[in-house]
């Protein structure tokens, strides 16, 4: 794009205003709560244009700083809940790979030669469901009655074959599996965690007063690390449910492991992404400076003001000409009007540490990883802030050198229109300021006292 054109959008949006910050108050509520009204959801995103959409961010159609790498750092960095972005991603590529074991085993299982193809008169279990893939605008309909103790209506549950008739190949597994497939030495403390990871899905089941699900249901050893680290209670990334909505979610798992039981549940995690983290993410994001440095611009442009001021009412005060007072609005514009790297980025995190392993944006594991720091990772503890090493070395730096941090360039062409609409309404209002200042201070007659 011309920079005439460019120009031309940017003074089109001229009018543009910032999301509104959501308030993360309304987390101490269950996130279904969150999700009653589609009119509040969808004011909560104005502000935000198309091509930094949520649905763009998530499926990887935009750049730095806006991506699901970025938008990780932010939750569990900022925010300082990461789990529902997590536990959204790993939906993403659970149903995947499900749907993709369900046709291996069709296509094996099915003769060509010898087997009639399958008429509405067949019988035998019906086949799997394909529709649990909602667009993502379902998001926005929300049901006006949410808070009725009615059960959800979940999809019918299919029973699905034994696990010994769908195992999926190794490349189809779940991503963190691939660890310890690769690395034979591990199996023992992979077989112990699974352990664990199974006796607290029992006992998830048991407490709930639900019988035990099966274990030869297909990707059983999988769901069950999901309860054990999303589910239970308490759990290390517990997710922010309902009661009903976590009981009918555990009702659905006693039979089956479809995609289409997680749905209520992964629309709830959704509906608390669209509406609330991503619109802070968009806000929090367009601002490129630190703290630091906010604070010193804020510092600089008052005392800009305060010195314009200043050399208005000096020169007015003396006998010097009308001309010169024009000057202070030099003061009043620069201090009306006046991108860092984020200190983790300072010194580069692995993704592993963001909460992006077994995700499908995931790096390749490290292979020096020992097997309790595995285990440890596998467990998905959420690490408190103080804890990461960048907290302690940025703490470190003066307050010079956090203002003239190391810069990097917005990769994202839309934030960068959103950051120049700002620039130039900051521009603009100083100018008005400046000016209407300056004027007055013209037509004031001079003291003649000095």
């Amino acid at each position: 794009m011309g920079l005439l054109p460019y120009l031309g959008q940017v003074i089109a949006n001229v009018n543009y205003r910032r999301p509104d910050y959501v308030s993360t108050s309304s987390s101490a509520a269950s996130m279904d709560d969150l999700s009653q009204t589609e009119s509040t959801g969808s004011a909560k995103s104005q502000g935000i244009p198309e091509a930094l959409s949520f649905d763009r961010i998530i499926n990887g159609g935009t750049c730095p700083p806006m991506t699901v790498r970025e938008f990780m750092n932010y939750l569990e960095y900022i925010e300082l809940a990461p789990e529902n972005l997590q536990f959204f991603l790993w939906f993403r590529d659970y149903a995947r790979r499900f749907e993709q074991s369900q046709s291996q085993s069709q296509s094996k299982s099915h003769n060509p030669f010898t087997t009639p193809p399958p008429t509405a008169q067949s019988e035998g279990p019906n086949p799997p469901p394909t529709d649990y893939k909602y667009p993502s605008s379902n998001a926005r309909s929300f049901d006006a009655e949410a808070d009725d103790e009615s059960p959800i209506n979940l999809p019918v549950p299919v029973q699905v074959q034994a696990k010994s008739a769908i195992t999926p190949e190794v490349g189809s597994v779940a991503p963190w599996e691939m660890d310890w497939e690769k690395d034979p030495s591990l199996t023992k403390v992979h077989s112990s965690v699974q352990a664990s990871y199974r006796a607290i899905a029992h006992r998830t089941f048991t407490e709930a007063g639900l019988e035990v699900p099966p274990t030869n249901l297909p990707f059983r050893d999988e769901i069950d690390r999901i309860i054990a680290i999303y589910i239970a209670s308490p759990a290390p990334r517990q997710l922010n449910l309902s009661f009903r909505l976590r009981h009918t979610f555990l009702i659905a798992l006693t039979t089956t492991t479809d995609p289409s039981a997680f749905l209520p549940v992964v629309k709830s995690v959704e509906s608390s992404l669209r509406f609330q983290a991503h619109p802070n993410f968009v806000r929090w994001s367009i601002c490129n400076g630190n703290k630091p440095r906010q604070v010193f611009a804020h510092g600089l442009g008052a005392f800009l003001i305060v010195a314009g001021l200043l050399y208005a009412l000096l020169t007015t005060l003396s006998g010097m000409s009308r001309g010169w007072r024009a000057f202070a609005a030099f003061f009043w514009v620069l201090g009306i009007s006046t991108l860092h790297l984020r200190p983790w980025e300072l010194w580069e995190c692995g993704e592993e540490e963001i909460g992006l392993e077994g995700m499908e944006h995931s790096s390749n594991p490290q292979p020096n990883s020992s097997p309790d720091e595995k285990q440890e990772k596998d467990a998905g503890t959420k690490k408190p802030k103080e804890d990461y090493p960048w907290v302690k070395k940025y703490e470190k730096r003066n307050i010079i050198r956090k203002i003239f941090d190391r810069e990097v360039w917005v990769q994202e062409p839309a934030l960068r229109q959103i950051q120049d609409v700002i620039f130039l309404q900051s521009l603009l209002v100083g100018v008005t300021a400046g000016g209407i200042a300056t004027v007055v201070f013209l037509v004031v007659p001079g003291g003649g006292f000095f």
